[in-house]
Parts: structure tokens; sequence; C-alpha cells
């Protein structure tokens, strides 16, 4: 039908315009156009009547290089936006190398678009989700029905740490000694009393919008005591696990499934920690171990990180909330 044509295409042009609002689809444009100016020259012929010129320089394998090294720049833009700032200042560098290295640089126009598009990959950001409003935490009013179970769990990202709020569903079967709850739906939480220590385990730890703050002071069971500060705008968490000791002696755990990813979001979230250890990934490609405290602090953070293996011990966080798939409240 002619009809739906029309409204495939507009559907198509609306999602391909999503898609590129969430990357820095100019910058992008701009290194693939450097790409053909560094490296296509020292390959060019030209006619000219009944002559034929051809370009051939000893920079021609360097512009292979460099216009290939341009391209990954751009696919690791468009496909993983989170590691732009990597991408943007590897493409400004292979940019300058070019003036020196071939065809001054696709005789300057290469390396001026190639400047321009790391320029762009730099200063792009994501947009800005809306902000959302929390919602009161609702009492349970005196009646003759028993309360549903409620509960209350942290979860934390590079330092992430959350409390779940009530959740109304049926007590699980639990062993002697145990007393479990499953949670048919996510729960969410806006927020862990302060003054306690949690402590978080992940199979992976994505921050989104990451700024360290520097070491400050908390109150811990009366005493103060140093902690990291973050703040974030999202966090991740991938088989989130977290405990903690509860006033009695006891340990309450809240799991989710394994594989499952767990969000948190704020205006943004505070973090406070006092230790971190785990895997950094750099651009999936490299790990290094980490393991920071207030006595070692994090030499440099990114606003962009990703943790693998990750254990965090909070104390306190502000400004979150958090959901969880399935969570699952566990108290021994």
């Amino acid at each position: 039908m002619t009809g739906g044509v029309p409204g495939r295409l507009k559907r198509r042009w609306r999602a391909f315009r999503g898609w590129r609002r969430q990357r820095p689809f100019a910058a992008g444009l701009f290194l693939i156009l450097a790409c053909v100016a560094i490296g296509l020259p020292p390959f060019a012929s030209f006619r000219l009547g009944d002559f034929v010129l051809s370009i051939r320089t000893i920079g021609g394998m360097s512009g292979l290089l460099i216009a290939a090294l341009l391209l990954i720049c751009t696919g690791s833009l468009w496909s993983r936006p989170q590691y732009r700032v990597a991408a943007g200042v590897t493409a400004i560098l292979v940019s300058l190398v070019a003036l020196v290295s071939t065809n001054l640089g696709g005789f300057l126009v290469g390396t001026v678009l190639g400047l321009v598009g790391g320029a762009l990959a730099l200063s792009w950001a994501p947009p800005a989700r809306p902000a959302t409003t929390d919602e009161p935490d609702h009492e349970q009013d005196g009646g003759t029905g028993p309360p549903p179970p409620r509960f209350r769990a942290a979860g934390t990202a590079l330092v992430v740490l959350s409390t779940f709020t009530a959740v109304s569903a049926a007590p699980a079967p639990a062993e002697p000694g145990e007393r479990a709850v499953r949670a048919s739906a996510a729960a969410v939480t806006h927020g862990p009393p302060s003054g306690r220590v949690w402590v978080l385990k992940a199979s992976v730890l994505r921050l989104a919008g990451l700024s360290y703050l520097g070491v400050g002071t908390t109150e811990v069971g009366g005493a103060t005591v140093e902690v990291l500060r973050f703040t974030a705008n999202r966090v991740e968490i991938t088989s989130l696990e977290q405990s903690s000791e509860l006033v009695d002696g006891r340990i309450s755990t809240i799991s989710a499934p394994p594989g499952s990813v767990s969000v948190a979001t704020g205006k943004p979230v505070e973090l406070f920690t006092l230790r971190i250890t785990g895997t950094l990934s750099l651009l999936g490609l490299i790990g290094i171990p980490v393991d920071f405290t207030p006595a070692h602090p994090p030499p440099l953070v990114l606003p962009y990180i990703t943790l693998t293996n990750v254990t965090v011990v909070n104390t306190d966080l502000k400004h979150a909330r958090l959901s969880v798939p399935h969570a699952k409240l566990t108290i021994t």
C-alpha cells in the first residue's frame, strides 16, 4: 500500500534521529571526511586529456594506517559513545601525526577535519534525562490484615549504595534461622539510612556522568570516618548482591538474579564509600586491578567507567532512586 510507505519512512527517520542524538554523530562524520582526505590522495590518479597524473608518496602506507585509525575512532564514537573521550583524543593525535607522516595531513584539509571531529567528540554530552519526582513512601495504615513484608537494601556504583523500600509480596519458604522475601516486581528505593556500612558485590558496574569530589568525612556507628565522595548521573549494576549488618547482629542480604541489571539514577546521586576493589575495564580490551580507599584515592576518574568483579563498601547515598528486578531479601 502506498499510504504505508511514508509512514514507515517517518518511523525509520524518527528512529534514526533518536539513535543520532544518543551519540556524537557529527564528530564521526568529520572523522570520515578526514579519512578520505588523508587516505585517498597518495593513491589517487587524475586524467587530463591524454595525460594521467598519479600521486605516489612515501607516506602512502602511513595515510592508509591513519585513515584506518580514524575509522576505528568513528566506529567507537557511534557504537560506544561512553568512550568518546578516548576516541576524541586519539583522533586529534592521529590527525596531527598526519601532518608530518603523509602529504601534509591530506594537504591540511584532512588534519583540520580530524581536529574538528575530535573536538566535537570531546565536547559532546549525552542528552539530559527528564527529572523524575520521588514517590513518597507508603505507610502501613492500621488495619485488620497483616502488613506486607518490608525491606531495605542498598545498591551502589563505583560506589553506589541504595536502599529498597516497601514491596508487597508473600514470604517465600525459608530454612530455619533464615527469613527470605522475594519481590515479584522491581524494588524501588529513594536512599539508605546514613551511618551504616553496606557491602555491594557485582559482576559488572557501570557509572555514567561520574565525578570525584575528594576525601570527606561522615558518621558511622558514632565515629567519624574518612570516605571517598563521588557523584554520578546513572549507575548500572549487573548481578547485584548487597549485604549489611542489622542492629541485632543479623545479616541482611539483597540480591538480584544473575545477569540482571539494576539501575540507579539521581540528580545527581551522591556516593560515599570506604573502599572500592575490582578490575577497571579500558575500552573492553584491557583490565587494570584497582583498590581505592581514602588513604589511596583514585588519581584520575573518567566520566564514564566500567568495573568488573567489583566489591564496594559504602556508608551513605543521597538523591538516589534504585530499581532492582526480582529482588530477594534474606536475613540470617
